[in-house]
């Protein structure tokens, strides 16, 4: 996650808001998109995507969505 939002891996909590590490908009969303179907072969829904709050909740969601 840190190599995609390009921040340190430090500045990254499990449990806090991903949006106060790097400023969230459409872009980074995409890129994040891009990087969970690339490294797990899952697609996640913009609306889910946006709805994970922090790295914790980013995960789970990645735990439950179905591969390709």
């Amino acid at each position: 996650m840190a190599r995609v939002l390009r921040v340190p891996e430090d500045s990254l909590a499990a449990d806090g808001p991903i949006g106060e590490a790097v400023a969230m908009d459409s872009l980074s969303l995409a890129e994040i998109a891009s990087a969970l179907d690339d490294e797990f072969g899952i697609r996640i829904p913009g609306d889910d995507l946006t709805a994970a709050m922090s790295l914790r909740e980013l995960s789970d969601l990645v735990g439950r969505s179905p591969r390709r």
